[in-house]
């Protein structure tokens, strides 16, 4: 595959795949959004993201966020926890005050211990005003349960991993979210408690507005158990274009994947030329049969997961700007959203051949929504690599859903040969 192709090829991939990533993003922005509203602090190194959080910085944090850090300092310490340094101390008696924790044991909070993405999303979920005495959650299910409600997404909280990132976009995605029973979001409650000032809160706010009215419009995506798309994609190059008509199916409950499709290349100087391919992505490979030649390539867990995910709604901590003219919504994608792009591409080049340093610019994201679904979905960006520099234009269609869809995989699967 020469260089033309396998550059044009990773455009196609990067496109399919836009909109969410299973890779890694730097959350600082998110973190800079919170140190702004006075909800979130560094250390002396720092905001410190790419470590682990400890359980009394996750305390810390958890006041921080409701707003009580100033009424936490006020507080007499009688907590029965022997284990604290004084720092810690007006923190955790407030949580423990207000029925937010329990401690590690009954006399032990353990401050030193690291807080897992578990631990940190029961505080949240008691943050919103859910409780397992209510039933509403139980510990052992909290990071289920704030996925359910959007607070988690696999996108900006690894689970397996937890890191201080995570907890800022955790934290930042709390904002946009109604605690339970209540119609405005948790940062509105703060700013009206005024423990978040109303100038600061007000920015963030409108765009939490118009996020929520996306997510009410798009709610249905994050029930479907199968999907199938139509996508139409171009990359002009100048002297060379590829345009690229295909089908998918996506059985999400197996995970399956299904694509047919049709590319066409044309070039000035090699004419034009035309090649059919079919790929199956299951059970951690990609088996793929292109113009009668079949292989089958070992994926990452990473990999796996961007494969399934280039369909579906944007989560708030990637999100500088989101506007909507009727029922479009134009996504404006902040330096996590950007940065991560770094990793598709990763992902794309693994899979196509190494293509050197590869920038986009220019990128605009619209997702048409009606009744529940994203119906359509249109990307725009302008790509320079190794002397060559194009425009990359693509719109995918929502063709069926749940029962309408059927992912079969090919015949004989063990005559795909293995190749790295």
């Amino acid at each position: 595959m020469n260089r033309w192709t396998r550059m044009l090829c990773a455009g196609a991939a990067l496109t399919a795949a836009l909109t969410v990533s299973a890779f890694a993003a730097d959350f600082t922005e998110c973190a800079e959004h919170l140190d702004n509203m006075g909800l979130f602090r560094g250390t002396e190194q720092g905001y410190e993201l790419d470590r682990a959080p400890t359980r009394a910085e996750a305390a810390a944090m958890l006041v921080r966020l409701l707003g009580k850090e100033e009424e936490a300092g006020r507080l007499a310490y009688d907590a029965p926890f022997t284990d604290l340094q004084e720092w810690e101390k007006p923190y955790v008696q407030y949580l423990y005050e207000n029925g937010l924790t329990t401690g590690a044991t009954e006399t032990t909070f353990e401050p030193e211990e690291r807080c897992t993405a578990q631990m940190y999303a029961a505080f949240l979920l008691r943050a919103l005003g859910y409780t397992e005495a209510d039933g509403d959650f139980t510990y052992a299910d909290s990071s289920r349960f704030a996925s359910r409600i959007g607070l988690y997404d696999p996108v900006t909280v690894n689970e397996a991993d937890f890191l201080r990132d995570h907890v800022a976009a955790a934290s930042y995605t709390a904002l946009s979210i109604s605690p339970k029973g209540t119609d405005d979001t948790l940062l509105a409650r703060l700013a009206a408690a005024g423990a978040v000032e109303e100038q600061a809160a007000a920015l963030y706010q409108e765009l939490f507005q118009t996020y929520n009215r996306y997510l009410d419009a798009t709610s249905k995506m994050d029930e479907l158990t199968a999907l199938s798309v139509g996508q139409e994609l171009r990359v002009d190059a100048g002297t060379f274009v590829m345009t690229c008509e295909e089908q998918t199916a996506i059985d999400l409950g197996v995970p399956a994947m299904l694509t047919n499709r049709t590319v066409t290349l044309s070039a000035e100087q090699a004419g034009e030329k035309t090649f059919t391919a079919e790929s199956y992505t299951a059970d951690g490979f990609r088996y793929l049969r292109q113009d009668g030649t079949k292989s089958r390539r070992a994926l990452t867990d990473g990999q796996m997961q961007l494969a399934f995910e280039g369909y579906a709604r944007v989560p708030v901590a990637l999100i500088d700007s989101v506007s909507v003219s009727g029922q479009s919504y134009t996504i404006g994608y902040n330096q996590a959203g950007l940065a991560r792009l770094d990793s598709v591409l990763e992902a794309a080049q693994s899979a196509v051949g190494a293509l050197g340093d590869l920038e986009i610019e220019g990128l605009t994201v619209v997702q048409e929504a009606s009744d529940g679904l994203i119906q359509a979905q249109e990307v725009r960006f302008g790509f320079a690599a190794d002397g060559i520099s194009g425009q990359v234009e693509s719109r995918m269609t929502l063709q069926g859903v749940d029962d309408q869809v059927t992912v079969s995989a090919p015949a004989n699967l063990e005559q795909y040969p293995l190749v790295k």
